[in-house]
């Protein structure tokens, strides 16, 4: 009988660690059209940079869940989940200064420029961040850009949802400039069907690295032991490989 109650004490135990134990596959992932980091692939899977590498955090973890277990929504409303929900990563998020405590966070992905973009045929002449601040702003809501727009003291910011809107209203002169990162910007211009040549970059805003960003209560456990894998992966070359992909 002793020995019985001792073997329930060792399964109670063993059952509560694996009960509060938190795991790869206990995260909601999240994430956003944001190429090349991030977008729908041709098959309406996800795909882009950073979801290759989390899809070998997943492998290398043994995780049941997929790239294709990743939520694709709108950034606002990511950001607000994130936030507010435990268990939760949005990505790939901006690491600034005022983000820091907001997160518990796993990166770097890549480093990340902000610009202020415009037609090259409006000719603005920016020559230091105060021209910036009588210029139309669009911006996704609660996006980086949004927060660098509101930073740089601009005074007219028009938000959307997704950059849809912002890219039709550039292009009808409805707003001068677009804040958002250049890279990904190109390459949302071309799906739109515009030629990404005939845009410029008339400021820089910020440069920073994108992370994932999870829901800050997140076990420190868990974030390292995702962070050593991704720290491997840059040691062993196949993180190389992947950014190689799309850069």
């Amino acid at each position: 009988m002793k020995l019985l109650k001792v073997l329930l004490v060792v399964v109670f135990c063993l059952i509560s660690a694996g009960a509060w134990a938190l795991g790869v596959d206990d995260i909601t992932y999240m994430t956003e059209e944001y190429p090349p980091y991030n977008m729908t692939g041709a098959d309406g899977a996800p795909t882009g940079l950073a979801v290759d590498i989390l899809g070998v955090i997943f492998e290398r973890m043994g995780a049941s869940t997929t790239i294709k277990d990743i939520q694709v929504v709108p950034w606002a409303r990511g950001y607000n989940t994130v936030q507010k929900k435990a268990n939760t990563c949005l990505f790939s998020t901006n690491r600034t200064e005022e983000r820091e405590s907001m997160f518990a966070w796993m990166g770097p992905i890549y480093t990340n420029t902000f610009n202020a973009i415009a037609l090259k045929k409006r000719d603005f002449q920016v020559n230091a961040a105060e021209d910036l601040v009588d210029l139309v702003a669009g911006v996704i809501r609660d996006d980086t850009g949004d927060q660098l727009a509101q930073s740089f003291g601009i005074k007219n910011i028009d938000r959307s949802a997704d950059n849809d809107p912002n890219i039709k209203k550039l292009n009808a002169g409805r707003i001068d400039i677009w804040v958002y990162g250049e890279q990904a910007a190109k390459i949302q211009l071309a799906q739109a069907g515009f030629n990404p040549d005939d845009y410029e970059s008339v400021w820089t805003m910020s440069e920073s690295s994108l992370y994932y960003a999870f829901h800050k209560d997140t076990d420190p456990a868990l974030l390292e032991a995702m962070q050593k894998v991704l720290d491997e992966m840059k040691e062993d070359g196949s993180y190389q490989e992947l950014v190689s992909k799309y850069f």
